[in-house]
This record gives structure tokens, sequence and C-alpha cells, in this order.
């Protein structure tokens, strides 16, 4: 709670309890930002804001006929976060932020970093997984939170005792200037793939606005750069810290991987480089997982833990969540959850799986609307060249026509090994029907989330594994878990 002069150089003590920028929260005192976005002008709602309890303006713009106190600034997204900052104490001064960006790897790596740094110092995470620092969680519908969430978790954190946040960024926040008042002790570039291609338009537009968390790594800070991704001369260069590379096989990166050993949920190999030459044991798998890990120990030497007592820690990691996520069945084929929504991500996992599976691959993949279409084309290429079957269904359909989402989906296909299910549920269900002895369904994109975007309206559903869980149950009459 604070005086709005605390927070601006004006003559009124009214006291302010929240901040915010959706008109459409019904608020107490509340400090209402008028933010012009891409699509909506906060500035178009402000009657509705001091309707829903605004009892005072940020605006661009002096407007006419506004009955609660009015601040015109130049910018109210920087200002937005500046102000947030401030509410709060300045709590981003109190902590230690590892930013973690890139197309995929975000949440395993920021993760897999939270759950090592926690033997040494308390460490919260922000990300697609939730905001969470033990038993303390908080819910989060982004990758990276909106503002108010993102300055109230951190608030949460530095409480609880926090000296670190392990947290996901994504380029649509860093691009649209939501993490403008966030500075990094570590940044982290995984890789880029095709995505958010409707927002970005190029793939250098994307790469650039990833980039930006590493323009914001603090003086004495690192940043940590795939080596082998093609894309990485934009995120060495928008920084004058010090850089580490690392590379799954490259000796020109400061630490690269060798002899590579990948078993069902296993995982061996050595790094070598910077660090000297060290054997890794881990219980996450996949060749993907080497480049995760590698993350990982750069920023706890970073951070100043000791690498021998790092590694002697990585075997006790525990499954990322919605992360090959295999579900416990009494059934002769097996169910997978992951969150891998771009066809670098399924890739990747078919790539983990195709050694392991014993009879076919059978996936469950969905096209999401107001997005980059590109995307959904190339996952369906990818799964009909090179997976048994696949049911393509919806993930969020958001403002489009599921049925012509699907048609788009499958426009380019040349193989007609799949199905098309717009009911998501249906689609899983048909999956679970189909699979026969040895098979390995893999459900892809939503991971756990518990909802559906339609018509623009967030609509509640059981998550992925629930439906698969409940249809085991129906079709084979056992207890699935």
């Amino acid at each position: 709670m604070k005086k709005l002069n605390d927070l601006f150089d004006i003559d009124s003590d009214v006291i302010i309890q929240e901040i915010y920028d959706d008109s459409r929260r019904i608020v107490n005192n509340g400090l209402f930002f008028a933010i012009k976005g891409a699509t909506v002008d906060g500035h178009d709602f402000i009657d509705k804001a001091i309707k829903n309890g605004a009892v005072a303006i940020v605006t661009e713009r002096q407007l006419d006929n506004v009955k609660v106190p009015q601040i015109v600034v130049n910018d109210t997204s920087t200002c937005y976060n500046q102000t947030l900052n401030k509410f709060y104490d300045k709590v981003t001064e109190k902590l230690h932020f590892i930013s973690v960006t890139g197309t995929d790897g975000k949440t395993t790596v920021s993760e897999i970093i939270y759950q090592l740094l926690n033997n040494y110092v308390k460490c919260g995470y922000i990300g697609t997984s939730g905001i969470r620092y033990n038993n303390f969680t908080m819910e989060n519908d982004y990758t990276t939170p909106l503002p108010d969430v993102l300055f109230k978790a951190f608030n949460e954190f530095n409480k609880i005792g926090c000296k670190y946040v392990a947290m996901e960024t994504s380029s649509e926040r860093l691009a649209t200037k939501k993490l403008e008042d966030i500075f990094y002790d570590i940044a982290i570039f995984t890789n880029l793939s095709r995505d958010h291609l409707d927002t970005h338009k190029t793939m250098e537009n994307y790469a650039s606005a990833k980039a930006i968390s590493f323009s914001h790594i603090k003086k004495g800070g690192l940043g940590i750069v795939n080596y082998d991704d093609e894309y990485k001369s934009y995120f060495i260069d928008a920084t004058n810290e010090k850089i580490i590379t690392y590379s799954l096989n490259n000796k020109n990166a400061d630490i690269y991987a060798e002899n590579i050993d990948i078993k069902f949920n296993k995982l061996e190999f050595d790094i070598d480089g910077i660090y000297g030459r060290h054997h890794i044991c881990s219980n996450i798998s996949g060749e993907y997982n080497v480049k995760n890990l590698m993350c990982a120990i750069a920023a706890l030497v970073h951070v100043g833990c000791d690498i021998k007592s790092i590694i002697e820690n990585i075997h006790k990691i525990q499954p990322i969540s919605a992360r090959q996520m295999l579900l416990k069945t009494k059934l002769d084929f097996n169910i997978m959850v992951d969150y891998g929504h771009t066809a670098n991500a399924v890739r990747n996992l078919f790539k983990y799986l195709k050694t392991f599976v014993k009879g076919r691959i059978i996936a469950v993949v969905g096209a999401g609307g107001s997005r980059d279409k590109r995307r959904a084309i190339e996952m369906a290429n990818f799964c009909t060249e090179n997976l048994d079957y696949s049911f393509f269904t919806i993930e969020d359909a958001r403002y489009d026509d599921p049925k012509e989402l699907l048609k788009m989906m499958v426009s380019e296909t040349k193989k007609h090994n799949y199905e098309l299910e717009v009911n998501r549920d249906l689609a899983i269900k048909k999956a679970i029907m189909f699979a026969k002895k040895d098979d390995m369904i893999i459900i892809l994109g939503k991971g756990l989330e518990a909802y559906q975007i339609t018509n623009g309206k967030l609509i509640p559903r059981k998550n992925d594994a629930e439906v698969a869980y409940q249809y085991v149950e129906e079709l084979f009459s056992v207890s699935a878990k």
C-alpha cells in the first residue's frame, strides 16, 4: 500500500492498493495505467477503469472530464514497470535474476537451475510451469507473467527469503517493454526456431526481440549462448558483458559435450572446456537435455557454486513438469505428455523416442489460432513424414475457425497417415483406442495447461494427462494411476 504522492510528484495522498492495466478488473483503490497495445488502447477504457475501482490514472496524453487524479507520462508501458518496482520498494534490487530465453528449452533450463540452485541458496521459479518456491505457488497463465503479477511474485519471493529467481523470458514480453525495469545477473539463450512470427514477422525480428534480455545483463553479469545456433550473434552482440558459449560437440565453444550415451530415462556424457573435464549422469534424458544441463552448469558456476558439487547434485534432478511426462498406466502401450509445440521440439522428442519404442509412435498434435500458421504446417509435415500416425487437433483456436485451422495445418502434407479431430479430448481418446502393444502415444502442445482459448475466451478443461487417464479408465476398465 502506498500513497499516490509516494509514487509520483503530485499533490495527492490518495491511497493506492493495486497497480494494473486491465480496465475489466474490479479493484480497490487502483492505479490504472492506460497502455496502447497492438490492438487495444487503454486510453479508450478510462471510464470503465474508474467505474471498476481506479482512484487515479496514468496516461500518455491529457484527458478531459476525468474526475480522478491523472498523471501524464511519455511512455506508460515503461512507466508501468518502474512504478510497480517503486510500489514494491524496488524489489528488483533485492533479488538476483537468471533469464532464460529461446524457442525451446526455456522451461527445462529454468527448472534445472531452480532445482540445482536450491541446494545452495533459496531460488524462486517463474515460467510456463507456474510461479513457485517450495510450497509457495501463484497462478500464472503465461510463459512470462504480466507485470503486475510478475512484481507481486518478486515481492513474495523476497519476503520468503529467496535470493535468486530463475525465470523464462518470452520475446513478446521483451518486445513490448514489459520487462524494462528488470536486469539480469545471468541471461541464457537456448535456441531459435520458427515461433511467434505472427508477432515478429521475420526470424531476424524474432532474434532481435529475444536478444533484448542480453542487453539487460548487469555489469559483471554473464551471457550463456548456444554456439550451435545460427542466430547466436544477435545475443553475443547485444551485451558487452562476459559470454560463455556451449555446444553439443564443437570444441570451439567454451564448453562442449563428448561421449554422449542416451538411454530411456537416463543420460550420461562428458563435459569439457573451460571448467575441465567432468562426467555427467542425469535421470532426465534426450540429446537436447545435454545442452540444457550445460546451460545450468555454466549458470551455477558463475553464481559461485563448486562444479564438482553441482555435478553430484545433477542426478537428484526430478522430472521436469510436462516434459517427457510418462503416464502410469497398466496398459501394454505407453502414453507421454509433453509441452513441445514447435516442429523442432517434436523433432527432438522423436529422435529420443525412436531408439526405445518397439511399436509405433502416434502423436496428438494441435494447431493454434491467431498465430504464425507456418508453425502448424511444419509440425504436420514433420509428423506425417516421420511418425507412424497422427491425430491433428486444436491447441488454442483463439479467434480462428477450428475446422479451417486443421485444413490449413495439413495443406502441404504428402502422406495421409493422420486424422483430423476438432475436439482435443476426442483426439486423445481416438489415439488411445488406436494404440496397440508396444506403441507410444505422445500428446503434444499444452502440457498440463487446464484450459483452451476459444473465441478469445479461456475455457477451463482437464489437462491432457487427466483426459488421458480418464479415457484409459473408461475404455479399459482399469485404474489408470
